[in-house]
């Protein structure tokens, strides 16, 4: 994604401008901000898209990503034109003419491998060609899996695809291209007669490697790939998705560190740790994001803060098509570039160390370089940089809203940032699940993230959050010996195009024993429209031993996305008063 762009001349674009004394880039290809566009797949839509470029680079874009697939009037294989209205040579080449006026770099995407079909649509490759289905037969309607994926072992793929690939860049003009290659499920599956019991990774690489050889040996391009199958996900907690738990991830050790990895994470988190870890493998990693601002402003942060040679710069996503107006004032996009042009890249963050049966946390403070001072507060006072000095982790025994900063001398470099600690009856004491949580998004924690004092943020992989996918949720809390409460409050998430749903009923029981255990309240919840849901249950003032808090299971309300399927449902502090 990304080269001859515009010249953003604003030191603040790269990341170590702000503090003068580090890093300079002045040896490193031009920083990307790019877009990805999704389904402008026609002459008439390209005209109508290339009025958004003159304003688009005005906002800071230099790089458009245009994902074309299918929707290309093709010569070499005119039986997989996804349709009559399409995109010619002489509409790509009109618009890539716009692009380059402007200072925009142009690369074309085609999906590769995965993504074959959508919903219960299978794509031209392979109903033109069934033998390329890498699980032929199985799964009618699509039905029970992501998407169809063609065979990686079948040599006649390649022989047919490429060229198709080679149109489209050559109607661009592209001196890159970006292959896809995102969320591949079906590798070594039961039902793929050609690779079944074979190793995922090694075919994954097998494809990799294919592209790379007849892309960026053969023609020079430079080369760009999702990178959610190169993350191992049981070392990268992300979730099934945004990183692999299918056996691909060692594929990462078989490719060549020249391929521009695109890591896309949606959710606001305090580290995205892939980001390094490719870049330590000596891969160029351009972070991807969507339509989040906060997760956007917190991936920007996180990826710049760490001034290395291999950032490359910052990927917005649409997923969908947006009209002009929509396009050239996409709050994700504005709200990206104004950070990264802010150069307050270095949030404190904060880590929680332990938890004590008594309800004593202790908190670690970070800053994303060693060289910066952090400065705090503990009564909700917004720090400066001659607020208290951090020395080492911070105690706390009542509930806090603890803010902190980093500084460099006395010019504040970041944000401040805040996190509350509420400290309870319930803080630190033993947690028991009737079910297993789901291991997708796993809480750092486990099921102890439900009474370790912090709630999490507005995103699920915080690893603050005890995820069920469709089944409920059961939690007993030991308080350790007969103790008098009088509420309950438990925090439930809203991410609906997610298919995250608030709990719309919490009930509380009690037991003496841990066996025995008697209703003492309930709370039905209308849906709301905040992403984080509380639910208070209040009752005359009770001794018990044990508390039990069950969210039952709910479906996905209709005119809702995933309507009638079970909802995801996460949970978070359950405060004991």
């Amino acid at each position: 994604m990304k080269r001859t762009a515009l010249l953003l001349t604003s030191c603040f674009l790269l990341a170590g401008c702000f503090l003068h004394s580090h890093s300079s880039r002045s040896d490193q290809p031009e920083q990307i901000i790019g877009i990805h566009l999704l389904s402008w797949t026609s002459d008439s839509l390209l005209v109508e898209l290339g009025k958004t470029i003159p304003t688009l680079s005005d906002r800071g874009i230099n790089t458009i990503f245009l994902e074309v697939d299918y929707n290309f009037e093709f010569q070499s294989h005119p039986g997989l034109r996804a349709g009559a209205t399409l995109i010619t040579r002489e509409g790509a080449q009109r618009f890539a003419a716009i692009c380059r006026q402007h200072g925009i770099r142009l690369i074309p995407q085609f999906q590769s491998l995965g993504h074959q079909s959508w919903a219960g649509t299978t794509f031209g490759l392979l109903t033109t060609y069934p033998e390329f289905d890498l699980t032929p037969g199985a799964f009618p309607g699509n039905e029970g899996i992501y998407c169809r994926e063609w065979d990686p072992t079948n040599p006649r793929v390649n022989e047919i695809v490429f060229p198709l690939i080679d149109e489209i860049v050559e109607a661009f003009d592209a001196d890159g291209i970006h292959v896809g290659m995102d969320e591949i499920f079906l590798l070594g599956h039961d039902e793929s007669p050609s690779t079944r019991g074979k190793d995922p990774a090694v075919l994954f690489a097998q494809v990799v490697n294919e592209l790379h050889d007849h892309f960026v040996k053969e023609q020079g391009l430079e080369m760009f790939m999702w990178g959610d199958r190169l993350i191992d996900g049981t070392v990268y907690p992300y979730g099934e998705y945004e990183s692999s738990l299918n056996g691909t991830a060692p594929a990462v050790d078989m490719i060549p560190t020249d391929i521009v990895i695109c890591d896309w994470h949606y959710e606001p988190m305090g580290e995205y740790a892939s980001i390094p870890m490719f870049m330590n493998k000596g891969f160029r990693v351009l972070p991807s994001s969507w339509r989040k601002v906060s997760g956007v402003e917190a991936f920007a942060r996180y990826s710049y803060s760490l001034e290395h040679p291999n950032m490359a710069g910052h990927l917005f996503t649409t997923w969908s098509r947006l009209d002009p107006e929509r396009l050239v004032s996409y709050p994700p996009m504005l709200a990206g570039i104004r950070t990264i042009r802010s150069g307050r890249y270095y949030d404190v963050s904060y880590d929680l160390l332990s938890v004590s049966a008594e309800g004593q946390l202790t908190v670690d403070l970070t800053a994303a370089r060693d060289d910066l001072a952090i400065h705090f507060s503990l009564d909700g006072s917004e720090p400066t940089c001659r607020s208290s000095s951090y020395e080492g982790p911070v105690t706390l025994t009542q509930s806090t809203l603890l803010s902190a900063v980093a500084c460099q001398a006395d010019t504040i470099v970041a944000d401040v940032t805040q996190k509350r600690f509420t400290i309870h009856k319930g803080t630190g004491r033993p947690v028991t699940l009737t079910e297993p949580a789901s291991p997708k998004y796993p809480a750092e924690q486990g099921a102890s993230a439900l009474v370790n004092g912090v709630t999490g943020s507005d995103s699920y992989a915080d690893g603050q959050w005890v995820g069920a996918e469709g089944t409920g949720l059961e939690a007993t809390i030991d308080l350790g010996a007969p103790t008098q409460i009088s509420s309950v409050s438990v925090t439930t998430l809203n991410n609906r195009p997610n298919w995250v749903h608030q709990a719309d009923r919490v009930e509380v029981s009690v037991s003496s024993d841990g066996q025995t255990f008697r209703l003492l309240g309930e709370v039905a919840s209308p849906d709301v429209d905040d992403t984080l849901v509380a639910h208070s249950i209040t009752f005359e003032p009770t001794t018990t031993h044990f508390v039990r808090i069950r969210i039952p299971s709910r479906l996905i309300p209709e005119g809702r996305s995933g309507a009638g399927n079970p909802a995801w449902l996460f949970v978070d502090e359950m405060v004991i008063e």
